[in-house]
């Protein structure tokens, strides 16, 4: 061992040499920016503990819903004057306004936010800097400071400059920024300095925003909702407070490593708690040292050669306690001190030594001799992984497995359409990234005669660079599509390859036959539930359109709570046909434009079991749209019916359909009342929230209704002849 070890030094030394220059130079920045802002979004979840002794931020949101309330945009800066009193009455320390001020409005209205500065002078106003097309001019860099006005009452001018890395994404801020000669403090850095707290020197002048720091959640509340008293003051105590647009139109959109379209205004207050954090002593979130890079990669080539005599199972055991050691110590680094060491070049040293130990040649010593010993349990995987296939997924599964017992190039899988003609669909297994070289009309000739195996040679630019065998897929007496074996080699597959192919040929015939026969009772099934929901409410007027609305919403709401695309789809068809036992309610009572007697009203209720009935029978339909229809009546206080469920003992599904069915109900004309306007639906629905609602998927809804509502409420509007607003 000892007289190994100066090879093994040499080789560990050499790879952290190499480590070093590559992460001084930054040539893998184009790899290591992603992988770093992967390790963000992982380290979110365990967000750094906060700067105690800093009041923490709060924003206030120019929002959709205050663009509504406020409609006369730009607003009068009076607006502005009420929200800032507004906010110190609440007993905000500090309020920024990541705002264009810096033209004049009204003259009342700019008197009004210039005597609030002078009573409260903590208050931040935002410089940018824009690029403008000025004709004749061309493309100049435009300073906007805030009005003179404002800044003679006291106000501090913060910039809000955001850099961009080369590809787009915020990953760091600069504390302080030269505008039109002048050094202004970000709007963060001048917010704690009212706050009495220096936040230059703690950090270098550009640096990396800590979107750890993302968690907890910073509060948001409604532009609206402070001006109208909706907000608890609560909220705002000892904080400082960020202004800023939230709503769409502003575009004020960013993207960052915890994913795109990230508001402006969050970011500042992302940075706010940087800063905070790093002035009262946290720990900065910052890149690794390149000597601790080269470390890593020393510590990688150092065992991966001790371990270079090891027996094989032994050494791809230890690479793979070696590589989640990597792994482990990377987040430890991130989520305990801050410090930011990306995998990428400790990996890529692991990979290379890998490789220089000559592993991938013995594995590939090791394939040739189970490829030339093909045994029958490679037979059973390859033939089980396409009949057990649901989907084309599983289908590409088979022709993997297939591909590597035979050594193929690539191999695809034309489907026929079940008039017997290739279809122009196909899957495909290219593990060296190409495509298979198919020849549309010899694939087409053996489809056509059903039992010709043919071989075809592939051409290259200095002769045949392989061949490719084409086998129709024939499922008792129709032929489903072709397999195409396609080979480097220009020798044919030998008897053993040939058996193989043909045996998972026969299997992926039965699956592909299986899986046309599938998406036919698919298309028959959502063209059944289609065609009952438009019985369903062509019998009753008053509801026309009512199950395709709710369809849309609930939809949209599960595809926000990341369901799988299944459940997704049950839901769907559970919103279309929850009302279908309404066709075992008599029309007198179904139609009646008065309140329901006792009687009539149980029998009313009776349409949950009814629907239950009607649909529990039917073949292919998913136990979550079965319960959708029974149970989208229950209450989350447990009075509902037909069951009682209370709380999550309802089904997620019927929980969704309770929700958009009383507001479509409540915003839609019916024979016992007009239909109410949106501002009383929502009341009646954060009212009913946590007795008849679920409480999280309210706020859920009312976000979908927030984003996609309009148009929505139009259809409304338009099925029952007027406003739904």
């Amino acid at each position: 061992m000892a007289r190994r070890l100066p090879k093994h030094l040499i080789l560990a030394s050499t790879s952290a040499a190499i480590a070093a220059v590559l992460s001084l130079t930054g040539a893998l920045r184009l790899i290591d920016r992603p992988v770093a802002d992967a390790a963000l979004r992982l380290a979110s979840g365990w967000p750094p503990p906060a700067a105690d002794q800093t009041p923490d931020v709060t924003i206030v949101a120019i929002d959709p819903r205050s663009l509504r309330a406020f409609p006369e945009w730009p607003w009068s800066r009076r607006l502005y004057a009420d929200a800032a009193q507004r906010l110190f009455a609440a007993g905000a320390r500090v309020v920024a306004f990541d705002v264009d001020l810096s033209t004049p409005r009204d003259a009342e209205g700019d008197g009004a936010f210039a005597e609030v500065i002078r009573e409260h002078p903590n208050v931040v106003l935002a410089a940018l800097r824009q690029r403008q097309q000025i004709e004749g001019v061309g493309e100049l860099e435009v300073v906007s400071w805030p009005a003179q006005r404002f800044l003679e009452a006291g106000a501090r001018p913060g910039h809000v400059v955001v850099p961009l890395d080369r590809d787009g994404v915020v990953r760091s801020a600069n504390a302080v920024s030269e505008l039109a000669g002048e050094r202004v403090p970000s709007l963060p850095a001048a917010t704690l300095e009212l706050l009495g707290i220096s936040a230059r020197g703690s950090l270098p002048n550009r640096h990396r925003i800590d979107f750890r720091r993302a968690l907890p959640s910073v509060p948001v509340l409604s532009f609206a909702d402070l001006i109208e008293d909706r907000v608890d003051p609560a909220e705002l105590r000892g904080r400082a407070v960020f202004v800023g647009a939230t709503a769409a139109e502003f575009q004020d959109l960013w993207t960052t490593p915890l994913g795109a379209a990230r508001l402006g205004v969050w970011v500042q207050a992302i940075e706010y708690r940087t800063l905070a954090a790093r002035a009262s002593g946290g720990a900065a979130l910052q890149p690794a040292p390149h000597l601790a890079v080269a470390a890593a990669c020393f510590a990688v080539a150092f065992v991966v050669q001790l371990a270079s005599n090891a027996s094989p199972r032994r050494r791809l055991l230890g690479f793979a306690l070696l590589a989640l050691g990597i792994g482990a110590s990377c987040s430890v680094l991130l989520v305990r001190f801050g410090v930011l060491l990306t995998p990428t070049l400790p990996a890529a040293a692991l990979v290379a030594h890998h490789a220089l130990a000559l592993e991938g040649v013995r594995r590939r010593l090791g394939a040739l001799l189970v490829h030339r010993e093909l045994s029958l349990s490679a037979l059973h995987d390859a033939g089980a992984q396409a009949a057990g296939a649901r989907d084309e997924h599983g289908v590409e599964a088979g022709l993997v497995l297939l591909g590597r017992i035979v050594d193929a190039h690539a191999v695809a899988l034309l489907r026929a359409s079940p008039s017997g003609k290739l279809d122009g669909t196909r899957v495909d297994w290219r593990p060296r990234g190409e495509l298979a070289a198919v020849d549309d009309a010899l694939a087409a000739d053996v489809l056509a005669r059903g039992s010709l195996r043919a071989w075809a040679e592939i051409p290259g630019r200095a002769g045949v660079r392989g061949r490719a065998i084409y086998v129709p897929l024939v499922a008792g007496r129709s032929a489903v599509g072709v397999l195409v074996v396609e080979s480097r080699s220009t020798a044919p597959l030998g008897e053993i390859e040939l058996r193989t192919v043909a045996t998972v040929a026969a299997q992926l015939a039965l699956t592909v036959r299986s899986l046309r026969l599938a998406e036919e009772l698919r298309a028959t099934l959502g063209a059944s539930v289609e065609a009952i929901a438009s019985a369903v409410e062509a019998r009753d007027g008053y509801t026309e359109m009512h199950c395709r609305r709710l369809a849309l919403f609930c939809v949209s709401m599960a595809r926000r709570l990341d369901l799988p695309a299944e459940e997704i789809e049950a839901i769907r068809l559970g919103a279309l046909l929850h009302d279908v036992g309404k066709i075992g309610v008599r029309d007198h009572i179904l139609l009646k434009a008065g309140r329901f007697s006792p009687a009539e009203r149980a029998e009313m209720e009776r349409h949950a079991e009814i629907g239950h009935r009607i649909v529990r029978p039917i073949t292919g339909l998913d136990d979550v749209t079965v319960r959708c229809v029974r149970n989208h009546h229950e209450r989350w206080d447990g009075s509902g019916y037909p069951d009682g469920l209370a709380g999550d003992a309802i089904p997620l599904g019927a929980r969704i359909v309770a929700i958009v069915d009383v507001w479509d109900a409540l915003s839609t004309a019916r024979p016992y009342k007009p239909a109410y306007a949106q501002p009383e639906v929502l009341r009646i629905l954060e009212k009913d929230r946590g007795t008849h609602f679920d409480p999280k998927l309210v706020g859920l809804f009312l976000q979908v209704l927030e984003e996609e509502g309009d148009e929505m409420l139009a259809l409304i509007a338009q099925s029952s002849g007027g406003s739904a607003r």
